[in-house]
């Protein structure tokens, strides 16, 4: 079956949305929606989108789409999600984070369970083919069982932070932490929608006494020669038979007991972005035709990470070791502004 999508919200990222049709014969994007009229205009002639709207509800009622992009910024979340799903969406497909804040996390979670619709984050490096190569490293056992895990980023823990919590729990099969502690100092985020500690370092314990350490700060020691902070991306597995690893726009590999040499392979954001979003997208498409081949970026895999950072939150603020999953107050952002500010 073809379906129908559009997108609403014609920022930067969403040219990388749309780039990512080319290819994909399982969806066609019919049209576009943004407020600003000169923006919707610019991204109508450069990507040839037939249908260009303002108003988002007309946009649903004319076009019937069975899926829609949410491209806007995270406080823009539920409210689209509520009226796709009056319209008849079936699937959603928004960019991360999933929200700012529990309440938001909240209603979302009670929509999809009302209506049924299918929610995937773009936390995308999930269908990056060198992630997926890594995965099936860790996987076969190659390096024996993961000890330990040290990952690194820059930007904000809203901005960066869900991609690096996100790929955690993908090499860890989706477990989700049981215990965290963490700190924090400073803010950042308000010019891009996503107000966050500017500085955070993070303690997960997992199940099988795995521990993960994660560093996102503005001074962290993450992909060296890199000045864009969305490129600062690495990970360092250490397991009972050897290591593995994964750095944005340099390489990945792993090097078990017996091996003289380390297995490498060289990764490249040019080359892995766009091919990342293309499979993300049609993966939209598969589980719309079958409901077992759930998408990897479901909803339920999302809130993990997204419960795992306000778990981080409140550690952060309450100067403890919080244990997973935890109640965590719905003002928590809020409240650890206030402490580090």
């Amino acid at each position: 079956m073809r379906y129908k999508s559009v997108i609403l919200g014609c920022g930067p990222r969403a040219a990388v949305h749309i780039k990512a049709y080319e290819g994909i014969d399982e969806i066609h994007l019919n049209a576009a929606c943004d407020k600003d009229e000169a923006r919707l205009s610019e991204y109508g002639k450069r990507f040839k989108i037939p249908a260009l709207y303002t108003d988002f509800e007309e946009m649903l009622k004319k076009e019937h789409p069975d899926i829609l992009h949410i491209v806007t910024p995270p406080s823009i979340r539920e409210i689209p999600i509520e009226t796709a799903a009056q319209f008849g969406v079936k699937g959603i497909i928004v960019e991360k984070p999933i929200a700012l804040n529990q309440t938001q996390t909240r209603k979302i979670k009670e929509i999809v369970q009302r209506t049924g619709i299918k929610i995937a984050v773009n936390t995308q490096r999930r269908y990056f083919k060198s992630c997926q190569s890594l995965k099936k490293i860790l996987d076969e056992g190659k390096i024996g069982d993961i000890c330990f895990i040290r990952c690194v980023t820059k930007g904000n823990i809203l901005s960066m932070g869900p991609h690096m919590v996100d790929l955690t729990m993908f090499f860890l099969r989706d477990m989700s932490p049981t215990h965290v502690w963490a700190t924090a100092y400073g803010m950042n985020g308000y010019d891009y929608g996503h107000p966050a500690p500017a500085n955070m370092m993070i303690n997960f314990l997992f199940p099988g006494q795995i521990t993960v350490y994660c560093e996102d700060a503005e001074d962290a020691v993450g992909v060296l020669g890199e000045t864009d902070f969305w490129q600062h991306a690495e990970f360092d597995f250490w397991g009972t038979k050897g290591r593995a690893w994964w750095t944005q726009n340099r390489d990945w590999g792993y090097q078990s007991e017996g091996m003289v040499k380390p297995y490498l392979e060289k990764t490249c954001w040019d080359e892995d972005d766009i091919p990342g979003q293309r499979e993300f997208t049609r993966a939209m498409a598969y589980w719309l035709d079958d409901e077992s081949k759930v998408h990897l970026n479901c909803l339920d895999n999302a809130l993990k990470g997204f419960d795992a950072i306000m778990g981080a939150f409140q550690s952060a603020y309450t100067g403890k070791c919080v244990k997973l999953p935890a109640d965590i107050p719905d003002d928590i952002n809020e409240k650890l502004e206030k402490k580090i500010k």
